[in-house]
């Protein structure tokens, strides 16, 4: 088995107001690009909504090289990496034509039973599925362990989830974190005339709870470390955590 690849084109409305990919455009790129493997495999959406069966996102991680630029031809590869203790690992990459790696990510999803919204075991899954290992890379879905003292947020603000973010699961879909992250390190006050923010190089997302239409998230960010730590939180759990280096 090979890893799926396809070519793609940077879009003007995939860039933010510095002319760098948005985090949540990038991880729409990849998401769709897992969802056609899965469906190639026999695990997509069109084989597994019907068994109630979904796919959800608890760890994302993503190492960056350089941002793709605008009408830019990429390549993208994507791949089952590997199954372990209930988890599956996909990985993939993105190249620019040149055969330069520009970035790589990997992520560690579970199996959920959409209607009884509980984890179900690997063996839930119609077929069983092949994986082909890293393929050099190197990038884990790391779980993200928060500084014992985060001090004062630098910033602050709060989100309600609306219809256009829900997806077919009931709740927040994963592209839209970016979003969330994105408004979180570029507040309102930075100035749009401001244009000297450097690229991220690292990030890393820790889904830990679903959030659902009408929910209300508190999106806080705090610097130590030399890294960004981003806390969502809604009622009385905690939404997503998010590292930016």
């Amino acid at each position: 088995m090979n890893p799926y690849k396809e070519k793609s084109q940077i879009t003007y409305y995939d860039l933010d107001f510095r002319g760098s990919i948005k985090l949540s455009a990038l991880l729409r790129m990849v998401h769709i690009a897992a969802d056609t493997n899965a469906n190639q495999l026999g695990i997509g959406f069109s084989a597994l909504h019907p068994m109630n069966i979904s796919f959800i996102l608890q760890r994302f991680g993503l190492s960056i090289e350089r941002m793709p630029k605008y009408s830019e031809e990429i390549i993208i590869r994507t791949w089952p990496a590997s199954i372990a203790r209930g988890t599956f690992i996909r990985k993939g990459d993105m190249y620019d034509t040149n055969g330069k790696k520009l970035m790589e990510w990997a992520s560690l999803w579970i199996l959920f039973d959409i209607a009884a919204r509980k984890i179900l075991k690997p063996s839930a899954l119609p077929t069983e599925i092949d994986s082909i290992g890293d393929l050099d890379v190197t990038t884990q879905p790391q779980k993200i362990d928060l500084p014992k003292e985060l001090g004062k947020p630098i910033s602050s603000y709060l989100h309600t989830v609306r219809y256009s973010e829900v997806d077919t699961n009931i709740h927040m879909n994963n592209s839209i974190y970016g979003d969330l992250i994105g408004n979180a390190m570029f507040p309102e006050d930075s100035g749009l005339e401001n244009t000297s923010f450097k690229d991220w190089k690292q990030v890393q997302i820790n889904y830990q709870s679903e959030t659902r239409l009408g929910e209300q998230i508190e999106i806080s960010t705090y610097e130590q470390d030399n890294a960004n730590w981003i806390i969502g939180k809604t009622q009385n759990r905690t939404s997503f955590t998010a590292k930016i280096i």
